[in-house]
């Protein structure tokens, strides 16, 4: 019984450290993958998985809400982030980021940012006069 558990203990931590082969990204964009907790706010995370963008926030002590969109990698000197407002069940005006409208009804925001500095365990963007810093969450 031993061995089956210990067997099964090492498949599973072979499998999680292996998913970047599962989810097909090499370079940095294999590093970016993950959550990133902003340095000067706890309570922010920037979530990042093969092209998909996820904004979460502590609204209330325990109350956490997201929305989802995408990112695209600007080679390795930017970033830009899109978020789409229909799936947000709070308000997305404090970003501050620019609206892409869609006759659908659909829209959304973005914001390009310059890549600072970017390595396995911190990531620093630019923009508008504004740095934000990030560790890796683990």
């Amino acid at each position: 019984m031993k061995k089956i558990v210990f067997f099964l203990a090492c498949s599973l931590l072979f499998l999680f450290a292996c998913d970047k082969i599962f989810w097909q990204v090499s370079g940095k964009e294999a590093d970016l993958q993950g959550k990133w907790q902003m340095d000067d706010a706890d309570t922010v995370y920037y979530n990042f998985q093969k092209s998909l963008f996820q904004y979460q926030i502590y609204r209330t002590k325990d109350v956490m809400s997201g929305v989802f969109g995408y990112y695209y990698l600007r080679g390795d000197t930017g970033i830009e982030l899109r978020l789409l407002r229909e799936y947000a069940n709070f308000s997305l005006n404090h970003l501050g980021w620019d609206t892409l409208r869609s006759a659908t009804g659909q829209d959304t925001i973005c914001k390009e940012f310059k890549i600072e500095k970017f390595t396995k365990k911190q990531l620093i963007l630019y923009s508008n006069n504004r740095e934000m810093s990030f560790r890796k969450f683990e």
